[in-house]
Order: C-alpha cells, then sequence, then structure tokens
C-alpha cells in the first residue's frame, strides 16, 4: 500500500517539474520550505533538536576523551 503511494507521488513531481519546468517547481518548493521553516513551532523544535544534538555530542566526546 505504501509501495503505491510513494509511486504516485513520485509520478506527480515528475509530471509538476516536466509540466512547471524544473527552475519553477524548485523554486516553489524553495518558497514553501521558507514558510515552514517561519512557523514558531518548527522553530521551536528545531531549537530543541540541535539543543538535544549537542547535548549528545557533548557527552559522547566526554566519554571519547576519558577512554584515551
Amino acid at each position: 500500500m505504501i509501495g503505491w503511494i510513494v509511486l504516485i507521488l513520485a509520478i506527480l513531481i515528475v509530471l509538476a517539474m516536466l509540466g512547471l519546468g524544473w527552475e519553477t517547481f524548485f523554486s516553489g518548493v524553495k518558497k514553501g520550505a521558507e514558510k515552514i521553516s517561519n512557523l514558531p513551532q518548527v522553530k521551536n523544535l528545531t531549537d530543541k533538536a540541535k539543543s538535544e544534538f549537542d547535548n549528545i555530542v557533548g557527552n559522547s566526546t566526554v566519554d571519547i576523551i576519558a577512554i584515551f
């Protein structure tokens, strides 16, 4: 079932690229991504993910240094 959905989405994307042209298509995708990234919920989620990643990397480097 999921395979069919992915196939249909891939076909729709290819048809949109052919119909609009690749520059127009990708500029539209970029504008949409910028609009989504400006939402406060996405910014909060991004900030939380960055802080968690920094925490994980910081803990990992401390453990690696302690081994050597």
